[in-house]
């Protein structure tokens, strides 16, 4: 019973680890994006099919949870999800309608002034 209680808590802190570290690395990129007020260097087909991922999982790891299992996976998912949320509402709200999501401010501060 030792071992298996030992492997279950390592894995538990894989899962708390992994899931902390994949939203810790949004961060900087949520962060670059409110403080310029500019998310035109974000592109949001693989952040949509990240955010899609991340629900499904949300979805799964949901059902775990209630279930009495991986709620750690459900807590770092969810975490992630907002995350994740939170950049695509960035991006939207960063990239005027009129103004195509390719090009940036700077590239059109630079073109003005050549």
């Amino acid at each position: 019973m030792g071992e298996e209680w030992t492997g279950l808590v390592f894995m538990v802190i894989c899962q708390v680890l992994g899931g902390t570290f994949i939203a810790i690395s949004w961060i900087p990129q949520v962060l670059q994006a409110i403080k310029g007020k500019t998310a035109h260097q974000v592109d949001l087909k693989p952040l949509s099919l990240l955010f899609v991922g991340t629900l499904l999982v949300e979805f799964y790891s949901a059902f775990l949870a209630l279930q009495g299992e991986a709620v750690t996976l459900f807590v770092t998912n969810t975490i992630q999800l907002i995350v994740v949320t939170i950049l695509i509402s960035i991006v939207f709200w960063a990239v005027p309608a009129d103004q195509p999501a390719g090009v940036s401010t700077k590239e059109k501060r630079i073109s003005r002034t050549s």
